[in-house]
This record gives structure tokens, C-alpha cells and sequence, in this order.
């Protein structure tokens, strides 16, 4: 009974460990970690009606899922925006942007952003409607 009970204190503590060292990591469920100083100054506050194409859809943030409506990606030549009505908006930085990767999913596609630093790794947007060729419209291909 004494091994039984080592061992599941064991399984308990590993477990809490690795929880911990992954939300350090992550930043947690549905937090992305923030910009790295450099693109972080080429973010500007913009409004609304400032950004030049808006698109509804759904959005996977870190383990937190959202379908359309909830979630909408607001795109300037400059920077992206992405908004989950659950999380904190994340901004993206045309420099910081490496490429832009299509995904496909069982019955729509996707994007995924790729970066240096992999910050957005588990950030992918499913636009409704064929998105493509105006993101690439705007320089982001």
C-alpha cells in the first residue's frame, strides 16, 4: 500500500511540475507570450476603421477554441490584429512575420503565422470565405 501511495505522489508531483513549466513556457491556456521589444515598437494603437480588411471567423489561441463569429482578424499592410472574444487581443508586427502558412482542416483552411521566435505557433485563424489573396493583397504571403 506504502508503494502504491509513493508512486501516486510521484504521478502528482511530475504532473504539477509539468503544468507549471508549461504555462511558464506557453503563458498559459489562451495567452500568447508578448512581441519581443523590437516588433513590439512598430505596434501602434489603431482603430477600427483604420485597418484595411476585416475577417470574420474562427481562431485556435493556445488550447482555446472559438468558432465563427468570435473571433476576427483585422489586417493593415503593417500589423495584424487578432481578436477572440475571450482573450486578450494579439498583435502582430508585419516585421516580426516570417511567412504566412496555410492549414487545412477537416472542412475549411486556415493560417497560421510564422515567426523567428515561434511565439505564434499555436495561433491559427479560419477565416469564413476565401481569405488568401487578400492578405496577400496587403504583403502577407
Amino acid at each position: 500500500m506504502g508503494i502504491v501511495l509513493l508512486g501516486i505522489c510521484a504521478l502528482l508531483v511530475t504532473t504539477v511540475f509539468v503544468g507549471v513549466r508549461w504555462r511558464e513556457k506557453t503563458g498559459g491556456v489562451g495567452q500568447v507570450p508578448p512581441p519581443a521589444p523590437e516588433y513590439a515598437r512598430r505596434i501602434t494603437a489603431l482603430g477600427d476603421e483604420d485597418y484595411d480588411l476585416v475577417l470574420r471567423g474562427g481562431a485556435i489561441v493556445n488550447g482555446v477554441s472559438v468558432t465563427w463569429p468570435f473571433a476576427s482578424l483585422l489586417v493593415s499592410r503593417d500589423q495584424i490584429e487578432l481578436r477572440v472574444k475571450v482573450l486578450v487581443p494579439i498583435r502582430i508586427a508585419r516585421a516580426e512575420v516570417t511567412g504566412v502558412r496555410r492549414v487545412r482542416g477537416l472542412y475549411s483552411r486556415g493560417f497560421k503565422f510564422r515567426t523567428e521566435s515561434d511565439r505564434l505557433d499555436k495561433v491559427s485563424f479560419w477565416p469564413v470565405g476565401k481569405a488568401a489573396k487578400q492578405l496577400a493583397e496587403l504583403g502577407w504571403y
